[in-house]
Parts: structure tokens; C-alpha cells; sequence
């Protein structure tokens, strides 16, 4: 039942989200990064895993860009090994990103961060909700990641994409907090 939903809602919002104008979008996505900049967990990170937008995910290039020519920052971005794992990879002014084996584009060589050592990780989503529950593509990836990071996991969404409640199951790992283009959610308040 849980799986039928989940499903039925990724369906839906995908949908949606594609059918966002481009312009729509990008505002949006600007505002989104705003207030992600705003916070103290942003601003203390030294180490942030951003990730590069698919399929009409908020748009975090904007900000990729800015902390590529941050020094007291290191931009890393998500990589799927062969063995189905994600792995964060630092990217740098010369770093070569390509299109990886799910279409998602990723970086193809530079230093892997453990988990543990990320400050702040920034995940995309199809669906939120405020008790930091996140529904996901349906890979697993972040759901296999995040559990090892001991800094803030943040979800970014356009307003449409936080629901009231949306399906959790023990797998799923929640997320500290929530940003839409009109507020941020806490499920855990920054320490």
C-alpha cells in the first residue's frame, strides 16, 4: 500500500514540477537559495554537498557556481559508484562533470568525502513534509547516505512539493529541515 503511494504521488509531482515554467522555475530556485544561504548551518559549513538539478529540481547551479570560487568552502557533489553506492565527490574550477548511469550529471574523478565529515547536505526531492520526511526518485541513494552524515541535512522544494504528511517508512532518513521559496521548516533545530 505504502509502495502504491508513493508511487501515485511521484507520479503526480513530477509531472507537475515539469509542467513549472522555466522562468517560474528559476525564481523560485533563487529564492530557495536565499534562504538556504541564510542559514547558520550554511554559513558554519565548511564542507556542502550540493547536488546538480534533474527534471525540474530546484536549481542549485547558481550557488555551485558561488562556492566554486569560495575558499573557505568545499563544493562536493554526488557520485553512484558501480556498486550502486552514492558517494560525495569534492569538484573544484577544474573538475569534469558528465552525465552519469541514472542521467544525472556528476563529477568523474576527484576526492571522496566520508559522510561523517560533510557539514551540510542539501537534498533534492519529489515530496517533503515538515517532519523531515522526504520522498525521493525511489533509488535509495540518499535514503543509504544520509544516515552517516553527522552534519545538517536540508530538503529545498517549491511550495507545492511540502504536503501535509508524506509516507515515511523505517528506511527513509529524515532530514533536518526544509526550505520552499516562502519559509524554512525545522524538524531539528540548529544547534
Amino acid at each position: 500500500m505504502v509502495k502504491e503511494l508513493k508511487e501515485h504521488l511521484r507520479r503526480e509531482l513530477i509531472e507537475r514540477r515539469r509542467r513549472l515554467p522555466e522562468e517560474e522555475r528559476r525564481r523560485q530556485s533563487a529564492s530557495i537559495v536565499e534562504r538556504l544561504k541564510k542559514l547558520p548551518a550554511f554559513k558554519r559549513a565548511k564542507t556542502v554537498l550540493l547536488y546538480y538539478p534533474l527534471g525540474g529540481e530546484v536549481d542549485l547551479r547558481p550557488l555551485l557556481e558561488e562556492l566554486l570560487k569560495d575558499p573557505k568552502k568545499v563544493l562536493l557533489l554526488p557520485k553512484t559508484t558501480v556498486d550502486g553506492r552514492m558517494v560525495a565527490v569534492e569538484v573544484n574550477d577544474k573538475a569534469v562533470l558528465k552525465k552519469g548511469r541514472h542521467g544525472v550529471v556528476e563529477p568523474l574523478g576527484g576526492r571522496i568525502f566520508k559522510p561523517e565529515k560533510v557539514d551540510l547536505v542539501v537534498v533534492p526531492g519529489v515530496a517533503f513534509d515538515e517532519r523531515g520526511c522526504r520522498l525521493g526518485r525511489g533509488g535509495g541513494f540518499y535514503d543509504r547516505f544520509l544516515p552517516r552524515v553527522k552534519g545538517f541535512k536540508v530538503g529545498v522544494a517549491y511550495d507545492f512539493q511540502l504536503l501535509k504528511e508524506v509516507p515515511c517508512e523505517e528506511h527513509d532518513a529524515p532530514l533536518d529541515a526544509v526550505i520552499t521559496p516562502t519559509k524554512v521548516y525545522y524538524r531539528k533545530k540548529e544547534e
